[in-house]
């Protein structure tokens, strides 16, 4: 459950929710929208709040959803990791990965607090050629350490996309096994 008042409104000031945002949550918000948000408490009946009060959560937009076992992700200091390569990870602990474009922290800020168009808008960004691909090859990574039960970390994804990158792998490749065998060899091997 994501409650009216765990959501930051536009123009970013702290106030009393109204009447008139209640009737305007679904401009923000519509079933179906993925997006990350903080889980704020559990209740008996199994149901949880959630609370997206900062900008770093909210829709997710500009990527690509992956899913692996909850037991491969590990426990880092932060898990919104930004990579070299132009991505960005949000690594949840129940084993949802989002693989996404580079988002400046910058471009969502604006005099009034943030840019309510750019948080709360289902369209996505134009996405460059080498964005996409990095996407991908990320992507494939994730899956790959699925498969061989590796644990996900960002030194682990880095040092696979760095090698995958140095064996000039083509993204449809690295899904073979032979390929995925090698990364995974390479990765145990360092």
């Amino acid at each position: 459950m994501l409650m009216l008042s765990s959501v930051n409104l536009p123009g970013g000031v702290q106030r009393r929710k109204l009447e008139s945002d209640e009737l305007q949550m679904r401009n923000f918000f519509e079933e179906g929208d993925l997006l990350v948000a903080e889980v704020h408490a559990f209740f008996a009946d199994g149901s949880l709040s959630l609370h997206t009060r900062s900008l770093r959560y909210g829709k997710l937009r500009n990527g690509q959803l992956v899913a692996v076992p909850p037991m491969l992700i590990r426990r880092l200091k932060s898990h919104f990791v930004q990579l070299h390569c132009g991505v960005d990870l949000i690594l949840g602990m129940n084993g949802y990965i989002w693989v996404c474009k580079h988002a400046k922290e910058f471009e969502q800020e604006s005099e009034e607090g943030f840019d309510a168009q750019t948080v709360y808008s289902n369209k996505n960004d134009d996405i460059d050629h080498a964005t996409r691909t990095a996407i991908a090859r990320i992507t494939n990574i994730i899956t790959i350490f699925s498969k061989y039960c590796v644990p996900i970390t960002d030194t682990h994804l880095v040092e696979a996309y760095d090698w995958a990158i140095e064996q000039d792998i083509k993204i449809p490749d690295m899904l073979a096994d032979d390929h995925a065998e090698l990364l995974v060899a390479a990765l145990s091997s360092r």
